[in-house]
């Protein structure tokens, strides 16, 4: 299958599968793939929770730099490359400027529950500071992040349905982007 010819950028909430997501359909189309917040981590020399634990306007920052960074390489606005970036990035009017002039932006969406039912692991929620720990708490903080950030994915070119799993969900994603 042929694959794009400018960067698809893969956005959702936490749990929609784009770290899981972007490397398939990467591998399916023969391109590059890049995980932001992996990236973040390289330049900063710290963990998403580490930079969390110095204040979400702090981590925001580095991850709006690490993207600029990312953007400003020589050649890649014009060359099909999968950017898996965190879900928080597209809340940003600049990000979100930034990543619909550079390429394609394809919102994941998960239904809440399975969402929810995603994050549980400890693993998940520890990697995830936005959340907390407390899985009583979880449910309606989700819930809360998703419906402060609904307008930001509305903005994104194509909405893919994420649930069930990844091989599922990259069927999809290939069929809703034939030409990207």
């Amino acid at each position: 299958m042929k694959g794009p010819a400018r960067p698809v950028f893969l956005t959702g909430m936490m749990g929609a599968g784009k770290s899981t997501l972007a490397p398939l359909v990467a591998r399916v189309w023969g391109v590059p793939w890049v995980d932001l917040d992996v990236r973040v981590g390289r330049i900063f020399g710290a963990t998403v929770a580490q930079l969390f634990a110095r204040g979400e306007p702090q981590f925001r920052r580095c991850e709006r730099e690490a993207l600029q960074l990312l953007l400003a390489e020589p050649g890649l606005r014009g060359r099909g490359v999968v950017i898996a970036v965190g879900g928080g990035v597209i809340v940003d009017p600049v990000n979100r400027a930034t990543i619909a002039a550079a390429g394609l932006v394809v919102f994941l969406a998960v239904p809440l529950d399975e969402l929810y039912a995603r994050l549980l692991a400890p693993a998940a929620r520890e990697q995830r500071p936005l959340l907390g720990g407390e899985p009583s708490l979880m449910r309606a903080r989700l819930e809360e992040l998703l419906e402060r950030r609904r307008s930001a994915y509305g903005e994104a070119n194509v909405v893919v349905d994420a649930g069930g799993s990844p091989q599922d969900a990259v069927r999809r994603l290939l069929a809703a982007l034939p030409e990207a």
